[in-house]
């Protein structure tokens, strides 16, 4: 007897303010969509709020047969740095690597205060471990499992939970590195355990670790959240395994694949991902062949390009000042979105980095919000219904947006409230503006053509 087919498919991008889901019924061929806020603590709430609503209204959740997933979880704890205690075990000898780095520094050549940024695995964390292997991967001296031993439980007393392990051409022969897996998970079975034999198994020394190290620092964040949405959606009646985060490449990985752990990494530009791939699907839809794209969130805004109906894509990207050597959209981000935050300093209007988030929130979402943002912002001139937001599930406070403006912003500026809310939208705009004539031109560079003007945004 032949299973009767599944008819829905779900998708599902959690953003830092809001999280968002498409229900496509394959039958009738309609699209149907649900917004909620998102929640921070557990972002996995909100998609089974909104699962919840597309529920109320009749759909079978044993019906939805594919469920995809961006997310910005990883991102976001890497931006806020909310990872795991790392270690760090490495070959006798090169403890220094992770402080050496490339000898580049990013921002500023000319700054005399410029530092780099904490090691996320600090020298106390660092274990030097007997090994070597040459560059054909030959063994030149054996793994000293001792000192293995004795570093797995320095690290467990320590009270870390992830180690990176990240030996000399391991990439030629990982035998050194699994040898360690074990040997630590003998120790300290519930230790997350990262080899760069297989997060990045490729030359070049630091980008390795670099990589890796970053992959331990992430593997807790996302393996709990997958878990823990994995058995909402079990609770909730859904029935298929057919489960997929989306990868920095605009690619796919099944749930099991991030809970196995191990491609954490592949997960830092999700959320981004998504939005670019739907714009490359429609660019061929519409016949064409380039586009700008520009995906404005609550926390950042993300600029993407289309080239040949696809999505430029790069091997090596930098976020928050860290270098991860994996296959990604090449994408620009920016921190301006609905929820930046506006503030003063030495008498000059800013807009961001800092965002409200969903919790509190902007100001007219009185739920003890305090600070001005873009939202509070686009309210007040009159660009959001105050009564029609998500749909009219929420109405904005006005008086609370006026009032935040008014002694944030305006009275410090000696500025009425109206000009100083359309201030902040001309900074943010403008910043948008830039970067994004910035991402074309880069782009282009790229592909050595000309003409970017004539894509559309």
């Amino acid at each position: 007897m032949t299973a009767e087919p599944y008819r829905y498919r779900l998708g599902v991008d959690v953003g830092g303010t809001h999280t968002d889901l498409v229900l496509l019924d394959t039958v009738t061929g309609e699209l149907s969509v649900e917004k909620v806020a998102s929640t921070p603590k557990n972002p996995a709430i909100g998609v089974l709020e909104g699962m919840a609503n597309f529920i109320a209204k009749g759909v079978q959740p044993s019906q939805i047969g594919f469920f995809a997933h961006g997310t910005t979880i990883t991102t976001n704890a890497l931006l806020e740095m909310r990872g795991a205690k790392v270690g760090l075990l490495i070959t006798k000898g090169y403890r220094a690597v992770q402080e050496v780095q490339s000898q580049a520094r990013d921002g500023n050549l000319f700054d005399y205060f410029y530092s780099k940024p904490l090691p996320i695995a600090p020298q106390s964390l660092t274990k030097e471990i007997p090994e070597r292997c040459d560059y054909a991967g030959q063994v030149l001296q054996a793994l000293d499992s001792d000192a293995v031993r004795r570093a797995a439980r320095e690290l467990k007393d320590a009270g870390v939970e992830s180690v990176a392990v990240c030996y000399l051409f391991s990439f030629m022969n990982p035998r050194h590195e699994q040898e360690t897996r074990a040997l630590l998970r003998e120790e300290y079975p519930a230790v997350h355990v990262s080899l760069s034999s297989e997060v990045l198994p490729r030359i070049r020394e630091w980008p390795r670790l670099s990589t890796t190290l970053l992959n331990a620092y992430l593997e807790p964040v996302i393996m709990q959240y997958v878990s823990h949405l994995n058995r909402g959606l079990d609770g909730a009646g859904l029935r298929t395994q057919q489960r997929f985060l989306m990868q920095s490449n605009g690619g796919v990985m099944p749930f099991s694949a991030a809970i196995a752990g191990g491609r954490t990494v592949h997960t830092l530009f999700s959320g981004p991902a998504a939005g670019a791939q739907a714009s490359a699907h429609l660019a061929r839809e519409d016949a064409r062949r380039g586009l700008v794209t520009l995906d404005m969130g609550g926390t950042s805004a993300d600029i993407a390009f289309i080239e040949g109906g696809a999505p430029l894509e790069v091997t090596e990207s930098i976020i928050a000042r860290r270098q991860v050597d994996v296959p990604a959209l090449d994408m620009v981000t920016i921190s301006s979105g609905g929820g930046s935050i506006a503030w003063i300093d030495a008498g000059f209007l800013n807009v961001g980095p800092h965002s409200a988030g969903a919790d509190p929130g902007p100001a007219c979402y009185a739920r003890g919000g305090h600070e001005p943002t873009v939202t509070d912002a686009d309210l007040v001139c009159g660009y959001l219904n105050p009564d029609y937001f998500l749909g009219g599930a929420h109405n904005l406070d006005v008086a609370a947006a006026r009032a935040t403006l008014k002694a944030r912003i305006a009275d410090p500026l000696n500025m009425e409230v109206v000009a100083a809310a359309a201030g902040i939208q001309r900074i943010v705009d403008m910043r948008m503006a830039d970067e994004t004539t910035g991402s074309i031109l880069r782009a282009w560079a790229a592909v050595h053509r000309r003409g970017a003007r004539l894509h559309p945004l």
